[in-house]
């Protein structure tokens, strides 16, 4: 068996034992992003044929096929008919496997993401972040507009401590196209993201959100928090979604230990 396919059946394992879903291709879809995530699979990598993942997997050909063809349409993975299955490179799409990702439910596969990063700066404002990475003069704030398949847009607000990580803002927005924001803080700073834990209000977005959205005035729709923690439950970054009220259906995950 080769080493990929064998990390590919010990993530699926791992993630079947705690997944809430049994739809078979979500889970193999699941355990090669996990595999891009954790740096297991490199861009340019390639996966076993698909008749090596029926042999070495207990998934039909189908199935395979399924899990691959959902990759191709998110970016994660591009299929050619002579040189198989491989890692994309670096594109737009984001794959935030463990924080929220949106369902299409009539395929029920999931739905590309597109991120751009509009707005890096260093703020005094207090709110809920400052409660939570504590007392500080001033916060890191990393803005971006996410669209969702070309369906309906999110605002993510993402801080951090200035004082650890002020650095972050000399990197540039385009270190923070199409990744995940806290893989970048354990890339750069070398200190990684041990569990989050997610938190949901209905509620009234703020004006200038609603703008963005191209919502009207005080429009209600879901607010995501999700507080990052590092080792010894550290708070390590303070994450804000605004979700309106049409999305399609979210998937909304914590990540533990």
């Amino acid at each position: 068996m080769s080493t990929t396919l064998e990390a590919i059946k010990t993530k699926l394992n791992r993630i079947s034992e705690k997944s809430e879903t049994r739809i078979k291709h979500r889970l193999l879809a699941d355990s090669i992003m996990e595999l891009l995530e954790d740096g297991t699979l490199q861009a340019g990598d390639h996966l076993p044929t698909e008749a090596a993942l029926a042999e070495g997997l207990p998934f039909s050909l189908g199935t395979i096929q399924k899990a691959l063809r959902n990759l191709s349409e998110l970016g994660v993975v591009n299929r050619k008919s002579r040189t198989g299955t491989v890692i994309a490179e670096k594109t737009e799409e984001i794959f935030d496997l463990w924080q929220f990702r949106f369902v299409n439910d009539a395929t029920d596969t999931l739905l590309p993401v597109y991120s751009k990063v509009t707005e890096m700066a260093k703020i005094q404002t207090r709110g809920p972040w400052s409660e939570f990475l504590g007392d500080e003069d001033f916060y890191v704030r990393i803005t971006r507009e996410i669209d969702v398949d070309h369906r309906f847009k999110l605002m993510n607000f993402f801080y951090l401590s200035d004082r650890q990580f002020g650095s972050v803002l000399d990197l540039g927005s385009a270190a923070f196209e199409g990744v995940h924001l806290h893989a970048v803080i354990r890339q750069e700073f070398g200190i990684g993201t041990v569990r989050t834990n997610n938190r949901v209000v209905c509620a009234a977005f703020p004006d200038p959100v609603s703008l963005r959205l191209d919502l009207p005035s005080a429009a209600r729709g879901i607010i995501c928090d999700i507080l990052g923690f590092a080792s010894s439950d550290k708070p390590l970054f303070f994450q804000q979604v605004y979700v309106p009220a049409h999305a399609d259906p979210m998937e909304f995950r914590e990540l533990r230990p």
